[in-house]
């Protein structure tokens, strides 16, 4: 019973993920779509906590990350600002860290390959650009003109910081957003990086588990 209610966790964590990535081009910069967006944030932050379950102290500094974090989302919503929103990709990356840590830690856990585990590794993966995209918002946030597009440094979008922190875990790279500032180029550089090695560190790590089990 708890090996199923594993699988449905990770499997309502990867949906929300998904959800929330495929809404967000289609809905920003709209009221109604905003608050459908932080509707789905919240989501996100419910289902990761949930998969946290087992780590006690994980999932108390998920939920300290997540409280404020809702807070601050709803303020910016309705009072926008440039150190709220400095504070709230602060948040973002923090929750999104401790979650990645929680779920990376999972997949280390002895045990079957399991259908959760392949949810949870995607889920991984996808919090990872989700932590990125958090990290260049607030790098943009910071550091204005930190990023160019179409080769004009001029103010980029949250859902393309979105889809350039996709492209650049998958080491992509279409080139069409690029980092000008020599922060920006260091934190894409780490994520390329973090993406390359991502494959191989899952892959090792869930068969290193299932060889520990079968050996036991």
């Amino acid at each position: 019973m708890s090996v199923a209610k594993d699988d449905r966790r990770s499997l309502f964590l990867m949906l929300s993920l998904l959800l929330l990535i495929l809404l967000t081009p289609f809905l920003e910069d709209q009221r109604i779509g905003e608050i459908f967006l932080m509707v789905a944030l919240y989501l996100i932050l419910i289902t990761a906590i949930l998969q946290l379950h087992g780590k006690e102290t994980l999932r108390w500094l998920a939920i300290g990350a997540a409280i404020p974090v809702v807070l601050v989302q709803l303020v910016t919503l309705f009072r926008p600002s440039q150190s709220l929103l400095i504070v709230a990709y602060a948040l973002l990356m923090a929750f999104f860290g401790f979650v990645s840590v929680g779920l990376f830690t999972y997949l280390g856990k002895p045990g079957a390959i399991t259908s959760g585990r392949v949810y949870a590794s995607v889920s991984l993966y996808l919090l990872l650009a989700m932590f990125w995209f958090a990290l260049f918002n607030l790098t943009e946030a910071i550091t204005p003109g930190s990023f160019a597009r179409d080769g004009v440094i001029i103010r980029i979008p949250r859902s393309s910081f979105l889809y350039f922190s996709l492209v650049t875990l998958t080491t992509v790279g279409y080139g069409d957003i690029v980092p000008v500032s020599p922060v920006a180029r260091v934190f894409a550089a780490m994520e390329g990086v973090a993406g390359v090695l991502y494959i191989a560190i899952t892959v090792a790590r869930l068969v290193a588990a299932y060889q520990k089990a079968d050996s036991e």
